[in-house]
């Protein structure tokens, strides 16, 4: 117990020995009785006081923020270290999750706002700084004929911030918060949309219920430390999920700093370690950590892992996560590696916000000294040049968006002769950037194509069996399998593998947009507006392709299609949008495709290894066979 706590308690022994006093002379039963018990209550402040834990609140509708083993909140941080809390409070890590007002839900409340999902019309309006929404009544049995009543809830709870928010509403009883399937969009059209559009999900598929998902789900990652609190049986309304502080804060990295916060009051303390420079031990710094651990503090939240068993489980649903910074995360959790949608055949990661994956099976992480921390910094450093707002973007080092990331190892890639014999291209070109080639944009994710944390080499093979797109197809999307084939036995001595005569005569991505699944349509109508690939492939031949990616089933492709259509002259045509009924999309895009057949971009290439014939127009009946061999499972990629 330090000098404040025992001096709080002196105070508070003080203040109430007084109560005590008049309790012990009262006249009568009733006023003893109201006195000892006025007496209990404030004399129950004191061990709260002297273990510096807040008592926890009462179940109510809303989230809250508490004090419990040792976390301390990035409030205590502020004072001794304003630097770093004003680039972490800048950063989208803090308003990943927040208190819902006005002041933080991004999109457009002016007049209301209705939003159609999920069969029913939601109706959002601003009363004072707290935002509310109309619905259906979720408790009314959907069996039963007749209309459902409409109930209004507040929303509690944001989560997004740089591309995208959620927004989540009170159940009514305890914390429960259920998951509003409406979602605004920050990026590109900013507009209101329904949750299931913007995601790579079944559209056929009845989408289940978004109740209790932050209890379950997502405080695990959006929340620093969340105690979920959940009952049995897991259908009650009583859960008392809590956390430490919503979004991620500093303890979230750093790890509880009560300790850290109690033995710095010691100006001493302080001014020794100043002094000599070591470091401080009451508190976990990643950037004194190994490799591993470092990566750890990450990978808690940017990895795909498990319970280890049962029992592990049960442990968190009562008191969270057991790991802490510093910890060894693979002690406490499972890594997963493969299984699902997430994951191509081989075990790539495909999916975004878990780039720890990935970067576990690169061999710059298994054989050489690469973290997360290479190339990421959690706090913008005073000779930063950018401002706050570039660096938050991805909190990405100095430099870090080209080839230093690189050659801060390997530096014999300093030498523009060294980068042209290995790379036979251009030393300035984008075909020399060692991302394009060594982390090309194979993870989807926010409505687009990120690039892959695995560090790998182009692979024809690879594209064959598992059906990912390499790099070098990616850049160069006019060409087949086979051309990239060659050129990589050429230059590097690569086995070319068999392929097949499509594979061999039609350019990899019009296969890979006819056939594909839905999330590698997703990446091939993202790829088809990267201003890179365009440069290098040429536009006029992509209208039609973008214009089949604009049909699609699944809306969070078209919604991609479209971002990247609007890049063409021919989208001037076009009446459209992404959430328009399926029966309406050939009628909207059909004058499209007529005006690029009218502006004779086609007749200009003449190319069957895009399906163009001599008269300028698309290929219908190979288009029709390729798009026959569609792969139509179905796809969910949970980011």
């Amino acid at each position: 117990m330090n000098l404040e706590t025992i001096a709080l308690t002196l105070v508070l022994v003080a203040v109430t020995l007084p109560l005590l006093v008049t309790v012990v002379r009262g006249r009568s039963r009733a006023v003893r009785a109201g006195g000892f018990a006025a007496w209990a209550v404030a004399s129950a402040a004191i061990p709260w006081a002297a273990t510096g834990i807040e008592a926890p609140e009462p179940l109510t509708g809303q989230p809250v923020e508490v004090k419990r083993a040792g976390y301390v909140s990035s409030r205590a941080c502020k004072s001794c270290h304003p630097d770093q809390y004003a680039t972490w409070h800048r950063s989208y890590h803090r308003t990943m999750t927040q208190f819902a007002s006005t002041d933080v839900v991004a999109g457009p409340l002016a007049g209301g706002v209705a939003v159609d999902a999920r069969g029913q019309t939601f109706r959002l309006e601003a009363r004072g700084d707290e935002v509310w929404v109309e619905m259906d009544d979720p408790t009314w049995d959907r069996e039963s004929a007749g209309t459902p009543p409409r109930i209004w809830r507040k929303v509690v709870q944001t989560t997004g911030s740089h591309e995208e928010q959620f927004y989540w509403t009170s159940m009514g009883e305890g914390r429960k918060l259920s998951l509003l399937p409406v979602m605004f969009r920050l990026l590109d059209e900013q507009r209101w949309a329904p949750l299931d559009g913007c995601c790579i999900s079944d559209p056929t598929s009845v989408q289940e219920s978004e109740t209790g998902r932050w209890n379950r789900v997502c405080n695990r990652c959006h929340a620093t430390h969340a105690w979920p609190g959940l009952d049995e049986p897991e259908d009650s309304l009583g859960w008392d999920t809590v956390a430490a502080e919503l979004g991620i804060a500093c303890e979230a990295c750093h790890g509880p700093g009560a300790e850290h916060v109690a033995v710095n009051r010691d100006p001493r303390r302080r001014y020794a370690l100043h002094a000599s420079g070591d470091p401080d031990d009451s508190i976990v710094n990643p950037g004194r950590l190994d490799q591993q651990r470092a990566s750890d503090a990450c990978a808690q939240c940017h990895g795909v892992t498990a319970f280890k068993d049962n029992e592990a489980y049960a442990a968190w649903k009562r008191d969270g996560y057991r790991y802490r910074p510093g910890d060894v995360l693979q002690d406490l959790r499972r890594l997963h590696t493969e299984g699902d949608d997430k994951f191509w055949p081989d075990g790539m990661i495909r999916v975004s916000g878990r780039e720890y994956n990935g970067l576990a099976r690169s061999p710059c992480f298994i054989d050489g000294d690469m973290s997360c921390l290479s190339c990421h910094v959690m706090h913008k450093t005073a000779d930063d040049p950018r401002s706050l707002d570039e660096w938050a973007n991805d909190q990405l080092k100095l430099g870090m968006e080209g080839n230093v990331a690189c050659t801060q190892c390997h530096g014999s890639y300093l030498d523009d002769a060294v980068v042209t014999a290995h790379t036979h291209h251009g030393a300035s070109s984008s075909g020399s950037d060692c991302m394009n080639c060594h982390m090309p944009y194979t993870t989807y994710g926010l409505l687009k194509g990120i690039r892959s944390h695995q560090i790998s080499n182009p692979s024809v093979q690879e594209s064959v069996e598992h059906g990912r797109p390499n790099a070098c197809n990616l850049c160069h999307m006019d060409k087949t399998l086979e051309w990239t084939a060659e050129s990589l036995a050429e230059w590097y001595g690569v086995a070319a593998p068999e392929l097949s005569r499509d594979e061999r005569t039609i350019a990899a991505s019009v296969l890979w947009t006819l056939k594909g699944d839905s999330g590698l349509r997703a990446l091939m109508a993202s790829g088809f507006g990267w201003d890179t690939a365009r440069r290098v492939s040429g536009t006029d031949w992509m209208p039609p392709f973008l214009i089949a990616l604009l049909r699609d089933p699944y809306h969070a492709v078209r919604y991609i299609a479209h971002r990247s259509f609007r890049k063409h002259a021919e989208s001037r045509v076009l009446d459209y949008d992404f959430m328009d009924a399926s029966d309406e999309l050939l009628e909207r895009t059909t004058p499209a495709y007529l005006e690029w057949v009218r502006n004779g971009a086609g007749r200009r290439l003449a190319a069957r290894s895009k399906l163009i014939t001599e008269t300028g127009e698309l290929d219908l009946a190979q288009f029709e066979r390729l798009f026959a061999q569609r792969d139509l499972r179905r796809v969910t990629l949970n980011e």
